[in-house]
C-alpha cells in the first residue's frame, strides 16, 4: 500500500481526488487544504508520496518543499498545479521535486498522470533506499573483511585468491593462478614444515585447521600470517583443495616483541633502580619490590611479599596512622610525598625514608608504586649540621653580647672625653672615633639578623598574613596600606616578614611625603611578581641598584641588603622599577612552584 499526502486549497479538487484515486487499490490518499497542517501531518507519521499544489495561502507547494528538504525529508514529491511556466517546473526540479505536473485538459487523464507518477516516485525512491543501503552493507563488509583468501588444489595450485592476497603479495592475479603456493609465498627453510601443516588440513589431521605461515612477497619482504583451512569436496565427498583465509598478524608480531622488550627493560630498570621500590594493593600488601628495596629492610623479596605495611612491623608505630593517611588519599587516586617516614629493618635498626606514592592501575587492578629514597645518612647530617650552627650560634651571641658591653662602655668614656676636651681638635677626634665606634656596633648587630638566614626551612606563609604582622610592629602614623593579596601565599625562609618590614620603613624614613603604600600581585608567563609601591618621593636612576648593597643607604645601610638575601633563600629576585619623583616600586619574582592561591594547587 502506497499512502500519499494530497494538500491543494482547492476542496472541489480534493474532492475529485479522493473519488478517483481512491479506487486505486494500491494507493491510500490523505488530504488538506491547509499547508501548516500538511506539515503536521507530514511530521505526525511517515507518507510513500507528497503531492502540492503550487499556489496557496501562506506558503506555496515550493516553500513547503523546502522546507522539507532542510528537514532532510527525502519523502518524494509531485508538484500539482495549473502553473505552467518553465520558470516555476525548473525552480521544483532544482529544489528536489521527482516530478512536475499541470492541471490542464481533461482531468481525467490528469489524475491517470498523477496515479502513474506516485507510484514511479515511489518505486524510485524504494529502490534507490534499498540500494543505498545495499551498497553500505557491502562498503562496510568489504572494509571489514582485510583477510587473505585463497583456495589450493590437491598439489597445492592456486585456483583461487582475492584483490587483498594479491595487493599485500605484489603478485599479479595471472601470476599466482596456478602456481605452486609454496613455491611462491614461503621461504626455501620453512617449506618442510608448511608441506607437513599442508598434508594435516588435507587429511582433516589435528594442527592442519590453524597454524601459522611465512608469507613471503614479490620485494622479498617476509610476513606472518595465520590461516584457518577448510577442506573441499567433490560430488563424492572426496577431498579435492582447500580454502584458506588468513589474517597478516606481522604487525601484532612486532608489538608483542616490542611490549616483551620494554617489558623486560622496565623490569630491569626496577630491579636496578638505585632506590626501594614497591608496588602494594588498597590495603598495604606488597606485591612486588626492587633489588634496593630487599637492601634497605634487609629482607630477601619473598618476605617482603608475604608482609603488610602496616601489619608486619615495616613502620614505627608513632608514623603508622600517617600511613594509614596517606593511603586513604591514594584510594582516592592522589599521588603523594615527598613524605618522611621511619621504616624499620629485619635487624630492628630504623631507616629514615623521603617515600613517594602514585596509585596506577595494572589489569583494570588499582594498586600503589612507592619509591623510598634513604636518607639516614643525610637527616644525621642535617642534625649534627643543626647542633654546629646551635654552638656558633650561641658563640656568636655571647661573643656578641661581650663586644656590645665593651662599645657602650667606650662609647661611655667617649662621651665623658668630649665633655672636657682640651681643644677644639681633640674634640673632633673624639667625635670621628665615637662614630667609627657607632659604625662597629651597628656591623656587629647586622650579624645578629644575618647569621637567622636560611638557618630553618622555607615555608609557605600566608602573604596577607605577614603583611598584617609587618604592619602591626611599625607606627604608621597617618600613612594609609592598601593590599589585594588576601588569598596569596609564599614559599619563603622564615625572616620574610622582615622584608616586608624594611620596605615600609623605607617608605615611612625616607618617602618623604608619603600618604599611601600598595601591595598587590600580577601573574605572569614566568610565574608571579609581588608589586610593593608608594607615593614618595621615588629612588634616583642611579641608586636602584646601589641600595641593595651592603652599607649603603642613611640608615644602617642593611636592610634592602638582607631583604634580597632573604628572598634569594627560595630563588626569589627584587628590583626597583619606579619612577623617580613619582614614588618607589620595588617588584619581587615569585618563580613558579613558590607560590600558590589558598585552596589551589602549587602554581603552574
Amino acid at each position: 500500500m502506497i499512502s500519499v499526502l494530497l494538500v491543494d486549497d482547492d476542496e472541489d479538487l480534493l474532492d475529485l481526488a479522493r473519488r478517483v484515486l481512491g479506487r486505486e487499490e494500491d494507493l491510500e490518499l490523505f488530504t488538506t487544504t491547509s499547508t501548516s497542517e500538511g506539515h503536521a501531518m507530514l511530521l505526525s507519521r511517515g507518507y510513500d508520496a507528497v503531492v502540492l499544489d503550487y499556489e496557496m495561502p501562506g506558503i506555496d507547494g515550493l516553500e513547503f518543499l523546502r522546507e522539507m528538504k532542510a528537514r532532510k525529508d527525502e519523502t518524494p514529491v509531485i508538484i500539482f498545479t495549473g502553473k505552467g511556466r518553465e520558470e516555476v517546473v525548473i525552480e521544483a526540479l532544482n529544489n528536489g521535486a521527482d516530478f512536475y505536473l499541470q492541471k490542464s485538459g481533461d482531468p481525467r487523464m490528469n489524475f491517470l498522470e498523477l496515479v502513474y507518477m506516485i507510484r514511479e516516485a515511489v518505486r524510485r525512491h524504494r529502490f534507490s533506499r534499498e540500494l543505498a543501503e545495499s551498497e553500505r552493507r557491502f562498503r562496510e563488509a568489504l572494509e571489514r573483511l582485510k583477510l587473505i583468501a585463497f583456495q589450493i588444489d590437491r598439489e597445492g595450485h592456486i585456483t583461487f585468491c582475492n584483490d587483498y592476497l594479491l595487493g599485500m603479495s605484489g603478485w599479479d592475479r595471472d601470476e599466482v593462478m596456478g602456481a605452486d603456493w609454496i613455491d611462491i609465498f614461503v621461504p626455501a627453510e620453512e617449506k618442510a614444515a608448511m608441506e607437513k601443516f599442508f598434508s594435516q588440513a588435507f587429511h582433516d589431521e589435528p594442527g592442519g585447521e590453524h597454524f601459522p605461515c611465512p608469507f613471503l612477497t614479490r620485494e622479498g619482504h617476509l610476513r606472518q600470517i595465520v590461516l584457518n583451512n577448510t577442506t573441499l569436496r567433490d560430488p563424492l565427498g572426496n577431498v579435492c583443495g582447500l580454502s584458506c583465509i588468513g589474517e597478516d598478524i606481522t604487525e601484532r608480531r612486532k608489538a608483542e616483541a616490542e611490549r616483551r622488550s620494554s617489558e623486560e627493560r622496565l623490569q630491569i630498570l626496577f630491579d636496578y633502580a638505585p632506590d626501594a621500590y614497591f608496588l602494594s594493593d588498597l590495603s598495604g600488601n606488597f606485591i612486588d619490590c626492587n633489588r634496593a628495596a630487599e637492601e634497605l629492610l634487609g629482607y630477601r623479596r619473598d618476605e617482603i611479599l608475604e608482609k603488610n605495611l602496616f601489619k608486619s612491623g615495616f613502620l614505627i608505630p608513632e608514623h603508622i596512622p600517617r600511613g594509614i593517611s596517606l593511603l586513604a588519599r591514594h584510594i582516592e587516586g592522589v599521588p603523594t610525598g615527598p613524605e618522611e617516614l621511619v621504616l624499620v629493618r629485619e635487624d630492628g635498626r630504623g631507616v629514615v625514608v623521603e617515600m613517594r606514592h602514585y596509585p596506577v592501575t595494572i589489569g583494570n587492578k588499582c594498586l600503589v608504586l612507592g619509591s623510598a629514597h634513604d636518607i639516614t645518612d643525610r637527616k644525621m647530617a642535617e642534625d649534627s649540621m643543626r647542633r654546629v650552627n646551635a654552638k656558633l650560634t650561641l658563640l656568636n651571641s655571647i661573643t656578641r653580647h661581650d663586644i656590645l658591653n665593651t662599645l657602650t662602655a667606650l662609647l661611655l668614656y667617649i662621651e665623658l672625653l668630649k665633655e672636657d676636651p682640651k681643644d677644639e681638635s681633640q674634640k673632633e677626634i673624639f667625635e670621628k672615633v665615637e662614630m667609627l665606634t657607632q659604625t662597629i656596633k651597628k656591623q656587629i648587630e647586622f650579624t645578629r639578623t644575618y647569621q637567622d638566614i636560611g638557618i630553618y626551612s622555607p615555608q609557605w606563609h600566608s602573604l596577607e598574613s605577614v603583611t598584617r604582622r609587618a604592619t602591626a610592629s611599625i607606627d604608621m602614623g597617618s600613612v594609609k596600606f592598601v593590599s589585594d593579596i588576601d588569598d596569596l601565599e609564599i614559599y619563603a625562609d622564615p625572616l620574610l616578614e622582615h622584608v616586608i618590614s624594611n620596605l615600609i620603613d623605607n617608605s615611612l624614613r625616607h618617602g618623604e611625603h608619603v600618604t599611601t603604600i600598595w601591595l598587590t600581585s600580577i601573574p605572569d608567563e614566568n610565574g608571579t611578581k609581588i608589586i610593593y609601591e608608594d607615593n614618595g618621593v621615588g629612588i634616583p636612576g642611579k641608586e636602584k641598584e646601589e641600595i641593595f648593597k651592603r652599607g649603603y643607604g642613611r640608615n644602617t645601610g642593611f636592610g634592602l641588603f638582607l631583604s634580597r638575601e632573604i628572598l634569594n633563600i627560595t630563588g626569589m629576585t627584587i628590583k626597583e622599577t619606579g619612577t623617580p619623583g613619582k614614588g618607589s616600586r620595588f617588584e619581587i619574582r615569585v618563580p613558579f612552584g613558590n607560590f600558590r592561591v589558598r585552596n589551589e594547587s602549587v602554581g603552574q
